[in-house]
């Protein structure tokens, strides 16, 4: 069961409206401890175990919101280019390897340590057991 806390920012805490349990409302000095509270009174409306419920926090504080889902958008698109970006290295380490290049001289011209480079080369037959 999912259950919406509102949660607006004040001076001393958040203050807290639940509208899915009677427009249920409370203060809280930290969401943490919001949260549990939440869970306790939705156990005892609707009889569901306290493990199986989940309270998603909507906070209302203009400005900020935006900018923590900018950031959060930016954080997976950082993900994404790192993940496209090792899979590319990969390859362009396999190639080398295909035209003959020593692990060395591959580290050299990526920057890199040979180490590094032999965690990068694909595994083949005849070294699958270092990999």
């Amino acid at each position: 069961m999912e259950v919406k806390a509102l949660c607006e920012r004040q001076e001393d805490g958040w203050l807290i409206a639940v509208p899915e349990l009677g427009n249920f409302k409370t203060t809280a000095k930290r969401l943490d401890k919001a949260t549990e509270q939440i869970k306790l009174m939705a156990a005892e409306v609707t009889g569901e175990e306290k493990c199986d419920i989940v309270v998603k926090v909507e906070a209302v504080m203009p400005g900020i919101i935006c900018d923590i889902e900018a950031a959060q958008e930016k954080m997976r698109t950082a993900t994404r280019l790192q993940e496209e970006a090792s899979n590319e290295i990969r390859d362009v380490v396999s190639r080398m390897r295909d035209r003959g290049l020593t692990m060395r001289d591959i580290a050299v011209l990526l920057g890199v340590t040979p180490q590094r480079v032999a965690q990068l080369a694909p595994c083949t037959e005849t070294s699958s057991e270092a990999c």
